[in-house]
């Protein structure tokens, strides 16, 4: 049994461009070019994404699938996602080379119980930070639920789970919450300093999403460097880095990467069908668009490498904005 929540997404290419009421600024790009562009044979002359594409380029940020290909309509997933930005953010901070590096096993998760049996946490594991239907809790506070299944008919008052083999915490059984024998749930807390380089709930999703293949990933350096960042543990974040990526998950890690600083307004402009506070900063700032006439944002579609290197291209290219209408 797998996560819940990490149902297979349908494919959605919902074009990011809007018809623009003014350019933004004239003001060069924030990033400068460190490298030649020839352009990928999958990008068509005058593709409404091919400006973009050209920018992060030869700014170092996004790369071709080949030396050929950019795979445009291919999806991104929150690890492919949380790296780029995390790219992005570093470069803009005037840092050159690789983003830093990680222990080795970033990313392990062992769940122990009582009697020292190992839980199969690669089986099935699922964490958030809300209670049950999305009920408020209070901040730092996480919920852990574990498959009865996966228990052989245990019941424990408390689990102890180690993330990245250093984080060591004890997790209690929160009975109101759980559903003898079906799953339990078990609730923890972490102080924002270990957030950053130990977030549980994004290292014990992946881990359970990807049957423990996420111990030891690439894209775990860029994932704590976002994490670490000031105001991340308010941010929403991707919980699962082996998910596809939403509009939403590109909100998230836009706003916090370009912080207020980079987000004045051109408009007054609110999407249609979302009050997120990330979302409408970045819509009125020119990074994000609706998806159609009426400015609906769509925050559950997926999106495009194409789509991504349109809203990097607009946070790093200040003449690449589109101001909507208020």
């Amino acid at each position: 049994m797998k996560r819940t929540l990490c149902a297979i997404l349908s494919a959605v290419f919902l074009s990011m461009l809007a018809i623009p009421c003014a350019a933004a600024d004239t003001a060069a790009p924030l990033l400068a070019a460190e490298r030649t562009y020839t352009p990928f044979s999958d990008i068509p002359a005058g593709a409404w994404y091919a400006d973009a594409v050209k920018l992060c380029y030869e700014t170092g940020v996004f790369n071709g699938t080949s030396d050929t290909a950019f795979s445009p309509q291919a999806g991104l997933t929150n690890a492919q996602l949380e790296v780029l930005a995390a790219r992005v953010k570093w470069r803009l901070e005037g840092n050159t080379g690789d983003l830093p590096a990680v222990a080795a096993d970033t990313g392990a998760v062992s769940i122990t119980l009582p009697d020292g049996t190992v839980y199969d946490a690669a089986s099935f594991v699922q964490v958030n930070n809300t209670g049950l239907g999305g009920a408020a809790i209070p901040r730092g506070d996480f919920i852990i639920t574990l498959a009865g299944d996966y228990l052989d008919g245990k019941s424990p008052a408390y689990v102890t789970v180690t993330v990245d083999g250093s984080l060591i915490f004890r997790a209690n059984q929160d009975r109101g919450n759980s559903y003898d024998p079906l799953f339990y749930m078990y609730r923890y807390h972490i102080q924002e300093a270990d957030y950053g380089a130990h977030d549980p709930m994004v290292r014990i999703n992946t881990f359970s999403d990807s049957d423990g293949a996420s111990a030891g990933a690439w894209y775990w350096s860029g994932d704590c460097y976002l994490r670490s960042l000031p105001g991340a543990m308010d941010a929403a974040l991707p919980d699962t880095l082996t998910e596809q990526a939403t509009r939403y998950d590109a909100a998230a890690v836009m706003a916090l990467i370009a912080g207020e600083d980079l987000l004045a307004p051109l408009s007054s402009a609110v999407p249609a069908d979302t009050d997120r506070a990330d979302v409408t900063a970045l819509y009125q700032a020119g990074i994000l668009t609706g998806t159609d006439d009426q400015g609906t944002f769509n925050g559950k579609g997926t999106l495009t490498r194409a789509q991504f290197a349109v809203i990097l291209a607009r946070l790093l290219d200040p003449a690449q904005r589109v101001s909507a209408e208020g």
